[in-house]
């Protein structure tokens, strides 16, 4: 495959050796052809541009021309030359370094040089309202000459695009001291500055000296000063050269140029002094943003954190912007000596929130979630375990001290999603270990940790399992001590579970038990029933006929088309189901049904048929869905529609 031709390296080349920036594209193709009659003629390209130049090197250089590589003079439709940037940039350099060797050198323009540059090569810039941006972002990238239009009809400058900002300070302040060495225009310019800095003459003495003798630390002084002098300084300076230079009526070119250099001075002056004032509200609102994020609840989202507001109730959000907040918080969550851990620790749930924690406030935020966690759990856990020793039936966890742990784990995961974020990230231990090494660990901290370790979640929530199963036992009726009459009553529950027909009902399973706990804990205690204490007697049979008709209508909308509801529920079961052991397989999803039907009942109580909608369904397939015991099910999705799915299979039976 012939290769192709890199027409801008042969005009680059061609160019070079020649020592010129203006091509005549006839010598340029002469050339080419020389060279392509040297080559091997079995590469096509080669044989064509031997044969044929023009066909080969025009089309090529129309796409150098559009991407704005060079510029091709026409003549009629021929091209007649190939002009590089350099030719208009070099014309510009080479006035600069005249500048450099003599201050009073005028700055050049276009039409100083008698020159024209096409506008892809020159960019115009206001000074009033585009220069700073420019001296703050520099030259885009190809871009070879900025022009510079001044206010009130001034003469516009050009300077290469590179110059700007320093070196256009750089013959800006030369200039004016150019001006300050004529004559007696120190001494004129002094005795008016005098007067707007009185008190301050060792200051004005020295800002001046330095002007005359170091131009170059005077300019650096006034793009980083932080003193309230320079700035003001500067800005008088300038403005007193000014009015100086109006009064004169018939101004030379060199009187020009030091005019311009004076307004140049002066935007400077204001643009950092902008710029020091602009970095003072950062830092400013960067100590209130840290002031913030240290103040409760000590955990903040994103949003949080775009939300703060100062001390005066003014948004933090606009002293800075998005992007610098979001690199501040980047720089605090990351950067640290190590093996410290940075100043902000951001915590990330299962659930994918993320939260920002400053590393000094990790220990009360944690502290506060203890009391919460332990004040919101022990009650559930209470009355979990009461209902089940009510019933006769006992939780893996009232026995099992690793099963207690695994329950506690879940109801964390499940209320408290952040702290368990918290422990499972192991950031407690570290920012423990990072205060013992510097001394700074309270007391209070230390019953919290055994040789560096964090204590067990049940030690942690001051929740020990025997003195809460006997915590539990208490709240029983007083009868359910004794064992004899604790025998009868489970001996007669289990009768009076037994179907009519004689047969014997399959015993609840010890997961449907755990799920009971589960559900007991994590869901909200139904709402006594509102219904008059006796119905008139058609009314149950009613109700059933209602809620019979809206779970029907509710399954037209749930089961895809060319699925029966029951083989519909069938391949979801097999969606969230996938144990491999047939009896294990059926039993959990008899658990699964059995809480479904106890928590529809305990709902139904105070619903009414006209409530029984799509959406509704939704809800309490989630809420149930969402308890601990069948959050362990992987496949949730599946799980929440079969529970939507076989609520309404119940009611259309009933």
């Amino acid at each position: 495959m012939a290769r192709d031709l890199d027409v801008y390296q042969l005009v680059r080349a061609f160019a070079h050796k020649n020592g010129i920036t203006e091509i005549e594209y006839r010598a340029f193709a002469d050339a080419c052809q020389r060279q392509a009659r040297l080559a091997s003629s079995a590469e096509p390209l080669y044989r064509d541009l031997a044969l044929n130049p023009d066909a080969v090197l025009v089309p090529r250089l129309f796409l150098c021309a559009k991407d704005q590589k060079f510029v091709l003079e026409m003549a009629g439709n021929t091209v007649r030359s190939i002009i590089l940037p350099e030719r208009y940039s070099d014309a510009f350099f080479q006035e600069y370094r005249r500048m450099d060797e003599a201050p009073e050198v005028p700055f050049p323009d276009e039409d100083s040089l008698k020159l024209i540059v096409p506008p892809e090569w020159i960019k115009t810039l206001a000074l009033d309202t585009d220069l700073g941006a420019a001296s703050d972002k520099g030259a885009a990238e190809g871009l070879l000459l900025y022009k510079i239009v001044f206010p009130d009809n001034q003469r516009p400058i050009v300077i290469p695009a590179a110059f700007v900002p320093d070196k256009l300070i750089e013959y800006a302040v030369l200039k004016v001291r150019h001006y300050l060495r004529r004559g007696a225009n120190k001494e004129y310019i002094h005795n008016k500055l005098a007067y707007a800095f009185a008190g301050k003459e060792l200051q004005l003495k020295d800002a001046l000296s330095a002007v005359l003798t170091k131009p170059y630390e005077a300019i650096t002084e006034l793009k980083k000063s932080s003193s309230d002098f320079t700035f003001p300084f500067w800005a008088y300076l300038a403005g007193h050269v000014k009015k100086d230079l109006d009064k004169k009526t018939d101004k030379t070119l060199e009187d020009l140029s030091v005019y311009q250099a004076a307004v140049l001075c002066e935007f400077y002056a204001n643009h950092y002094k902008s710029k020091a004032q602009r970095l003072l509200d950062l830092e400013l609102a960067y100590k209130a943003l840290d002031q913030a994020l240290r103040k409760p609840p000590y955990h903040f989202t994103i949003e949080d954190v775009l939300a703060f507001r100062d001390t005066k109730g003014q948004p933090l959000l606009g002293k800075y912007s998005r992007e610098e907040l979001e690199a501040r918080l980047r720089e605090l969550s990351t950067k640290a000596d190590p093996p410290l851990l940075p100043e902000l620790l951001v915590v990330a749930t299962g659930s994918g929130r993320r939260a920002y924690v400053a590393k000094d406030r990790l220990f009360p935020l944690a502290l506060r979630f203890v009391a919460e966690a332990r004040e919101d759990l022990r009650p559930r856990l209470l009355e979990a375990w009461r209902r089940l020793l009510a019933e006769f039936k006992r939780a893996p966890a009232m026995d099992d001290e690793s099963a207690y742990l695994a329950e506690l784990g879940l109801l964390i995961e499940a209320r408290f999603p952040l702290f368990d974020a918290v422990l499972k990230e192991g950031l407690l231990p570290l920012v423990y270990a990072e205060l013992v090494s510097r001394g700074e660990n309270p007391a209070e901290l230390d019953r919290l940790f055994y040789k560096g370790a964090l204590i067990p979640l049940d030690e942690l929530l001051d929740l020990p399992r025997k003195t809460l199963l006997a915590d539990a036992k208490m709240l029983l009726p007083v009868w359910y001590s004794v064992p004899f009459i604790a025998g009868l009553v489970r001996l007669f529950r289990r009768l009076g579970a037994a179907p009519r027909g004689g047969g014997s009902r399959r015993a609840t399973s010890q997961p449907a038990a755990r799920s009971s706990a589960a559900k007991g804990i994590v869901a909200e205690k139904p709402a006594p029933s509102s219904q008059p204490a006796q119905a008139a007697p058609n009314a149950p049979k009613d109700r059933r006929t209602e809620f019979s008709q809206a779970a029907s209508a509710v399954a037209r909308e749930l089961v895809p088309s060319g699925y029966s509801l029951d083989e519909y529920l069938r391949e979801l079961e097999g969606r969230w189901n996938t144990l491999l052991n047939p009896t294990a397989k059926a039993n959990l999803t008899e658990d699964v049904n059995s809480l479904v039907r106890d928590y529809l009942r305990s709902v139904l109580r105070t619903m009414r048929a006209s409530a029984f909608t799509h959406e509704r369904v939704k809800s309490l397939a989630a809420t149930l869905a969402d308890s601990p015991a069948l959050l362990k099910i992987k496949n949730h999705a599946a799980l929440e529609l079969y529970i939507q799915l076989y609520m309404v299979k119940v009611l259309r039976r009933s």
